[in-house]
């Protein structure tokens, strides 16, 4: 399998397990995009990558009133990216993210849906 350039859009330890099998497996994580630190808690995949030197971008919120925010698209334009994969993400991703990589975006979860969907859905 050819090596891809990936972006990761998510969270948690879940996430971030995500994001060393990718790397395991020989693709190139050129960004993650997370949460922003809740007090002084970083989230764990903003850690591991950061261990890695992988850049980290902390988003508040991708859409305003449901309108893209377009310093935001900046930024995730500004990475080279082959595919996108959102492992445990809850934040809304506007549609020019998931479908701007060549490969698209793979939006994964941690749970059968719809039975388990919700926000603890890993504890299922």
């Amino acid at each position: 399998m050819a090596q891809l350039k990936v972006a990761i859009i998510g969270q948690s330890p879940f996430a971030a397990e995500v994001y060393k099998l990718l790397r395991q497996n020989g693709h190139q994580v050129t960004g993650v995009f997370t949460i922003p630190d809740k007090g002084n808690r970083e989230d764990p995949l903003a850690t591991t990558a950061k261990a890695d030197n992988t850049p980290v971008f902390k988003i508040k919120a991708w859409r305003s009133k449901g309108v893209a925010l377009p310093e935001i698209l900046e930024l995730y334009k500004g990475i080279e990216v082959d595919l996108n994969v959102l492992p445990f993400c809850s934040q809304y991703i506007p549609m020019e993210v998931i479908n701007h990589p060549p490969h698209r975006s793979i939006c994964y979860h941690p749970s059968i849906l719809p039975r388990h969907r919700g926000a603890s859905a890993i504890s299922w």
